[in-house]
């Protein structure tokens, strides 16, 4: 049996080897199962959280987009409410130029035809002047003749009556004498 041992202690030894392997390989392998059900839990729930947390950050970002595009609306809507409102003011400044333009312009046109009657009662009035001027030239020449022909008629009448028997002194005749 000795000459067996040798054989036998070998295959004995291999097997409780081989059973052993066996047996710890199993271990292993449930251990291997068992972690890698726990890390493929563990990676399930880390993307769980993951997709969570990205959906919330999602949500978030969503939420944060839509309150800045809000306050960008917001701010848009007030630079456009008070351009509208500085349009609006420069109609309204540019209607009250335009309505004083206008009146401008009526009382331009009023005070020219004010001037142009003035003109024409002022061109009527040097003509009268003239007018007058000339009749009252022509009253001086009139009277200037009515001297010079009154004062040839009083010479002429002076004349006249120089030679005239009638203005002679009576030269005193002698008294008749009588004859008796």
């Amino acid at each position: 049996m000795s000459k067996y041992l040798y054989v036998i202690i070998p295959i004995v030894l291999l097997a409780a080897f081989v059973g052993f392997y066996i047996h710890e390989s199993r271990v292993l392998d449930e251990q291997a199962k068992i972690k890698a059900a726990a890390d493929k839990a563990e990676a399930d729930q880390k993307a769980k959280e993951l997709a969570e947390m990205r959906a919330r950050s999602a949500a978030e970002a969503k939420a944060n987009q839509e309150k800045r595009e809000a306050e960008q609306r917001a701010k848009d809507k007030a630079k456009e409410d008070a351009f509208l409102d500085s349009i609006k003011k420069i109609k309204d400044q540019t209607a009250g130029y335009l309505d004083e333009q206008n009146k401008s312009k009526a009382q331009i046109a009023d005070l020219e035809g004010q001037l142009t009657a003035l003109r024409t009662e002022k061109e009527n009035m040097a003509r009268q002047s003239i007018d007058m001027n000339q009749s009252i030239v022509a009253a001086l020449i009139e009277r200037q003749n009515a001297e010079m022909e009154v004062q040839r008629y009083a010479a002429t009448v002076a004349r006249r009556a120089s030679e005239s028997p009638l203005t002679r002194p009576l030269v005193p005749t002698p008294p008749p004498t009588t004859s008796q």
